[in-house]
């Protein structure tokens, strides 16, 4: 007579312990508003954005500081607009002796937000550098390419401006083709005021 084994002490309930990479719960708060708030942005980025010294641009030579680094309370448009007076200014002192070049910077600073408005930023980007690293064109490549490539910004971390455009998402493209506009009408404004232009007919 075959004799009945109790499998009470083997019949325990198995637990499954929940992967904390794949619940919610893993997502920190901060994490999680900052990518509501912009998705183009990082999550894992903490960098303060106000720092005085920037990403090294691909030419370092032509790389833009801040005499002074931004207080914590500093708006959107106050970064932008310390980041364009900063080269800015550095330009009107390289080009101090040089009207041709400081007029050629104003017109095309003028020239670039309409043609992204009617181009795109990545058509717009490949024909300012096809210019050559001599050009005028290409030192608004390269100030709105440092521009889009700081930490709070859509291309962080990708100092050449095509880098940035061809190796994003869709998403991605969009805000920084929206943040280009914004920081290019400070640059605009401010190349008007620092740099040499050409002269109003009417005067």
């Amino acid at each position: 007579m075959s004799s009945k084994h109790n499998n009470s002490g083997n019949n325990k309930k198995t637990t499954h312990q929940k992967n904390p990479a794949v619940t919610g719960s893993a997502i920190s708060k901060p994490s999680a508003v900052a990518s509501r708030e912009n998705p183009a942005v990082k999550s894992n980025t903490q960098t303060n954005a106000n720092s005085a010294v920037y990403k090294a641009p691909v030419d370092s030579s032509l790389e833009c500081n801040m005499a002074k680094p931004l207080p914590a309370t500093a708006t959107p448009q106050q970064r932008r607009a310390a980041f364009a007076l900063a080269c800015i200014q550095k330009l009107a002192g390289e080009w101090k002796e040089d009207t041709k070049k400081q007029k050629e910077f104003n017109s095309y600073a003028s020239a670039m937000p309409f043609m992204i408005h009617a181009n795109g930023l990545g058509q717009t980007a490949a024909f300012y550098r096809r210019k050559g690293t001599d050009h005028t064109y290409y030192r608004l490549y390269t100030l709105l390419g440092y521009w889009l490539s700081q930490v709070d910004q859509p291309f962080a971390g990708k100092a050449d401006l095509l880098d940035g455009i061809t190796q994003s998402d869709m998403d991605t493209y969009l805000a920084a083709q929206t943040e280009a506009m914004l920081f290019l009408d400070w640059v605009k404004k401010l190349a008007s005021a620092f740099l040499a232009r050409d002269e109003d007919p009417a005067q």
